[in-house]
């Protein structure tokens, strides 16, 4: 398909011999395994920044993107060049894109790539320009820097059977040449070559990443229910936000007592989340907060639907919210053009559901969980679940404790005070024991669920804990080293879930540290040194890698590190350059 828009006349050089040849990707198939080593989000950005390389100098582009949106996922743009240097930021907020509307419409439409003299034409009331149509709803910043200097545009699908699930388009500056038909199909013949095979592996990268992600928040929350602690709900939400197509994420915690109606809200949209207590909150009769069958999920809806418009007139009434997180909510709520419902509900128990919502209208078919995103939300039922139970459980123990306990010896004393001979009696006095081991059974159960130290040979334990990293990295060197031979009889009082936070939290920071660092350095191999001894009455472990410093909002999850430290007796301590941890345990002496 191609569409002239304006009688422009082609000035690009002549491009017979590459047509002969086709595209020559051997050398970037070789590289991509190599690339993909990288870990994490770098490894995409290192491939797709090759991919637009390679098709940029063949055609001298000036300009190059990549987009995706697969069905149940984030419809993005995933790498953006300009002038050979990447343009896309992690910090910009406008990764996310509407692939139903625009020039990308048709591709999508059609199967086919689209060639476009000027990008600015206009097309004229038979024909109007559709990119013309939603320019005033972009970005500025995107309109001024990327699409203001452009003439001439090629859009190139990428398949799966007959699904477009990506573009590349690629672009060149006005007043300085302008596509012609040869470029076209040296592109497509590129794209059907390679592109499904380039664009599936990036896609098996994006989903390892969900895959850590989602299996990183869920460790993090059984930790902090086994610890007793008070689960970080934030955390929990965060795969939604980074693995779905929503712009806006709300999810609903069921929490309290058994019989109390109070939900834990977390609303998300763009860089802020809010976490909003719903105390005494009665859902309506057909709520998809109820666990009753009347409501079959998923739901989808719209822009404000009924539950919407009830929803947003009970939590304006509700006591006890802020005003200002009460505004943000409903400000969220406001922004939804559609959205879908999944239930966190398990068991006949309520435990929440969770909104994906989207500023574009009938946008169902990307809200849809992706099936990374589909096993998280199952498995965090299950952690929801047993998070419960517990907390049944713990308040069942301390109520057998008091008042069940002290209601018994009531009894027995006043039975003791005014019928004395009755506790003589048989049919009497065996129901009152059998009452007492009862009560003293279920009081243990319930604590037996309970969190507890216990002592660890910490040498064993990390490598234990090491093992299972060298095969999860196996491009990695990870070492561990014992300064003496006494160290490997060093105990501490610790529990499992809570070394395992903190070496997750220092695993996870040397990964980004060592690809940031990798990003620059290909050859590079990653290493990371653990150095164990024990010193007076205290296990030091030194923790160092290879990498450099990357971009961070949270200090390398130092601020954790150092809770858990703190609670365990430790210390934890810092070394810029090179940059390492120390940890300082207390020994165990029993």
């Amino acid at each position: 398909m191609e569409i002239h828009l304006t009688n422009g006349s082609d000035k690009m050089p002549d491009t017979s011999e590459i047509l002969n040849k086709g595209i020559a990707a051997d050398s970037l198939l070789e590289r991509i395994p190599t690339l993909a080593l990288a870990g994490e989000d770098s490894a995409v950005d290192l491939i797709l920044y090759e991919v637009l390389e390679l098709l940029i100098k063949q055609v001298g582009a000036d300009i190059g993107q990549i987009n995706l949106f697969p069905k149940g996922g984030r419809s993005e743009k995933v790498c953006i060049i300009k002038d050979g240097e990447p343009w896309l930021k992690e910090e910009m907020d406008f990764h996310k894109f509407d692939p139903r509307r625009g020039f990308t419409s048709l591709v999508i439409s059609s199967g086919k790539s689209i060639l476009v003299k000027d990008i600015w034409a206009n097309g004229g009331e038979q024909a109007p320009n559709p990119f013309l149509e939603l320019v005033s709803t972009m970005n500025k910043k995107y309109i001024d820097e990327i699409k203001r200097p452009v003439a001439s545009m090629i859009i190139l699908p990428i398949k799966r059977g007959d699904e477009v699930f990506c573009t590349i388009e690629l672009n060149c500056h006005r007043g300085k040449k302008i596509f012609n038909r040869e470029n076209k199909d040296l592109l497509d013949d590129f794209a059907k070559r390679y592109g499904p095979l380039i664009m599936n592996y990036v896609l098996d990268i994006k989903n390892r990443v969900a895959i850590n992600t989602a299996q990183k928040r869920l460790l993090s929350m059984a930790r902090l229910i086994a610890c007793n602690k008070a689960v970080d709900y934030r955390q929990a939400v965060e795969p939604y936000t980074k693995l779905s197509a929503a712009d806006i994420v709300l999810v609903f915690f069921k929490t309290g007592g058994m019989y109390d109606s109070s939900y834990r809200l977390l609303a998300w949209e763009g860089k802020d989340i809010r976490e909003v207590l719903l105390s005494r909150f009665l859902p309506s009769q057909n709520s998809i907060l109820r666990y009753d069958g009347s409501v079959v999920f998923p739901v989808q809806g719209e822009k404000m639907d009924e539950r919407i418009t009830r929803f947003c007139d009970k939590i304006g009434k509700l006591p006890g919210i802020r005003e200002d997180d009460c505004e943000f909510v409903i400000r969220c709520l406001n922004q939804i053009e559609s959205y879908v419902v999944t239930p966190l509900h398990m068991l006949s128990q309520e435990l929440g559901v969770v909104i994906l919502g989207s500023r574009r209208p009938k946008s169902w078919e990307y809200l849809h969980m992706n099936p990374f995103l589909s096993l998280y939300n199952s498995l965090l039922k299950s952690f929801l679940l047993n998070e419960r139970a517990i907390y049944y459980l713990s308040d069942f123990s301390l109520k057998i404790h008091n008042p069940g306990f002290y209601c018994l010896g009531a009894l027995k004393g006043e039975i003791a005070k005014s019928s004395p001979d009755l506790l003589k009696n048989p049919r009497v006095l065996e129901p009152l024991k059998r009452l007492d081991k009862l009560f003293t059974e279920l009081h243990e159960q319930g604590k037996a669920l309970r969190w507890h130290y216990k002592k660890i040979h910490i040498v064993a334990w990390l490598k234990a804990y090491i093992n299972p990293k060298i095969a999860q990295y196996p491009h990695f060197k990870i070492n561990l080293f014992l300064k003496d031979d006494r160290i490997s009889e060093a105990t501490i009082m610790a529990s499992d879930e809570q070394l395992e936070t903190i070496f997750e939290n220092l695993f996870s920071n040397s990964v980004r540290a060592i690809t940031a660092r990798q990003t620059k350095d290909h050859s590079l191999i990653g290493e990371v040194n653990i150095t164990i001894q024990q010193k007076n009455k205290s296990v030091m472990v030194r923790f160092q890698d290879n990498g450099i410093q990357y971009q961070t909002v949270s200090g390398r999850g130092i601020l954790q590190i150092n809770n858990e430290m703190k609670d365990l007796g430790g210390s934890v301590s810092i070394k810029i350059k090179p940059y390492q941890i120390l940890l300082v345990f207390p020994c165990n002496y029993e």
